[in-house]
């Protein structure tokens, strides 16, 4: 059984289709990369899965239950979480705060109880101690209390995919992760995918420009162009499709 099924999708801007009729699934525990030309898309089913913004057609499964049919501020709980293409860390804040944002949904207090402190203080010193453990998985715990601002680009980048990670998100959706780095972060990056894949038991959907990264770790492809799924398979066969070639990877030289 798929966990996300996307369905017939639809989505319109007045007279531009940003998506159409767009089908494909995606299998718990894969990396699934979202590839095509900009403009094709990609943001906007990343849009629609988030609940930012309204479908026109179609329907989205999400672990057995009617995504579309759940409120944006009710998705983190529903299993899914999902990284910018520009960095969104407070900067003012502790790489541990930050991570902190990210298990805002996990607490179970409520306003009350957390007004009178009634259980509050536990619950934050459990919520600190998960979130320096994913500090720690991820190689950041020593600068848990340093100030995010100022640190490498590509530390960033980790720390945001620790935020999404304290939210306990059965589906990790990525957006042009590897925008702004270097040939190495790149390479750093590629394993970082698949290290949190096998340690945090997630199924990871990837939108991304940068082909060698994405032919490295994707297990399945779906590629668009102008919002319709011209291809859909394994990176070999993507990287062969003539089509594909045509519209977006470019023929040989």
């Amino acid at each position: 059984m798929s966990l996300l099924d996307v369905n017939n999708v639809g989505v319109r801007f007045g007279g531009v289709v940003a998506l159409d009729d767009l089908s494909f699934t995606v299998e718990p525990g894969r990396i699934c990369a979202l590839i095509g030309p900009n403009g094709a898309g990609k943001t906007t089913l990343f849009n629609v899965l988030s609940r930012l913004y309204q479908a026109n057609s179609g329907t989205v499964t999400f672990d057995g239950h009617d995504l579309l049919s759940v409120p944006s501020h009710k998705i983190v709980r529903r299993g899914l979480a999902r990284t910018f293409q520009n960095v969104a860390l407070f900067p003012a804040l502790t790489v541990l705060e930050n991570v902190l944002t990210g298990a805002h949904d996990q607490g179970h207090v409520g306003f009350g109880r957390s007004m009178l402190r009634i259980g509050a203080a536990r619950e934050e010193r459990k919520l600190r101690s998960r979130c320096l453990e994913l500090l720690d998985r991820l190689g950041l715990v020593e600068l848990a209390h340093r100030p995010v601002a100022g640190l490498p680009f590509g530390t960033l980048k980790r720390i945001e995919f620790a935020r999404a990670l304290a939210s306990e998100p059965k589906l990790l959706m990525l957006d042009e992760p590897a925008n702004g780095l270097t040939h190495s972060e790149v390479d750093e990056l590629a394993e970082t995918i698949r290290s949190i894949r096998d340690q945090f038991d997630l199924t990871i959907l990837l939108v991304e420009h940068h082909m060698a990264m994405v032919m490295a770790i994707s297990e399945h492809i779906v590629v668009l162009d102008f919002g319709r799924k011209i291809a859909d398979g394994p990176p070999e066969s993507v990287r062969n499709d003539p089509v594909v070639i045509e519209a977006y990877l470019g023929a040989p030289a």
